[in-house]
């Protein structure tokens, strides 16, 4: 299966004015996503801020990238979740994690549980957010969570919402393909992108083709047009326009990536790689 691209943007904004202008110009320059992280740090709270993006636009998917299960209840969360995609006309895309900034507990005082436990906690909530899309009344009796004759409303829009995981483990690979629509792959050092791609081949078995990669870019710099966060490790794309394009086209081959985020202050110096492979 060719996977084509689509290209996505963090969202940026401190008044209702400047993120309505920011939804705006992301889908005026062809961006296919508008996304928020969730964090307890100097950015909006995702949900009602993808809310307000929707009455600003018209065709820009808005998705979450991505949720920590940490902070929610899976009830309270797909209701929150229906509304936004039914408030979108069914335009929303679910990202969710186990939680990627232990930081963010210690502040709000939430315990961190280890791993294994926040793996069960998130797949449990997998299972309620399905069940909750799909039926009127849920009644879900798990290790970590209990629903009693839940009334699930509204329905979202979609049929399906497309969820995304990021993954790096065994396990966690291992769930994204066979539950995940969109999977970010997360490398490493110690990494190796040829295996993790194979668990997920196998877990996935005849729906892999239907799933597409994605890579989040917190650093850019394009024709000397830099944008990034602070002190910053990870994953970053730097060059000319036709370097950089170039080098989405081996992440494609290589990796399977179509998908791709870049940081808000980029969405400009961005907008020509946009531009020139979207949809190809």
């Amino acid at each position: 299966m060719s996977r084509k691209f689509r290209f996505g943007v963090t969202g940026r904004g401190d008044t209702l004015a400047e993120w309505r202008e920011f939804a705006r110009k992301a889908e005026a320059l062809g961006y296919a996503t508008l996304v928020l992280p969730d964090h307890f740090a100097r950015q909006l709270a995702p949900i009602p801020a993808l809310t307000a993006a929707a009455q600003a636009s018209s065709t820009l998917r808005l998705g979450t990238l991505v949720l920590d299960n940490d902070f929610r209840h899976p009830a309270s969360l797909a209701k929150e979740l229906a509304t936004l995609d039914l408030l979108s006309e069914g335009r929303l895309e679910i990202g969710i994690g186990t939680g990627s900034q232990p930081r963010d507990n210690e502040q709000a005082g939430l315990a961190l549980d280890p791993p294994g436990v926040r793996y069960e906690r998130l797949a449990e909530t997998l299972t309620i957010l399905d069940a909750c899309f799909a039926n009127d009344q849920v009644n879900f009796d798990g290790k970590h969570y209990q629903l009693h004759e839940f009334m699930s409303y509204p329905r979202p829009v979609q049929r399906r919402v497309p969820l995304m995981l990021g993954a790096r483990g065994p396990r966690m690979l291992r769930l994204a393909g066979r539950r995940a629509d969109i999977i970010g792959v997360m490398g490493g050092a110690e990494a190796n992108q040829a295996e993790q791609l194979a668990i997920v081949r196998a877990a996935a078995g005849d729906r892999f083709d239907s799933i597409e990669f994605n890579q989040l870019y917190l650093h850019v710099s394009i024709d000397s047009h830099s944008s990034g966060l602070p002190g910053f490790r990870g994953p970053a794309l730097a060059g000319s326009r036709d370097q950089v394009a170039e080098r989405l086209l081996e992440l494609r081959e290589r990796e399977l990536v179509s998908y791709v985020v870049v940081i808000g202050t980029a969405i400009d110096a961005f907008a020509p790689i946009v531009a020139r492979l979207s949809g190809t």
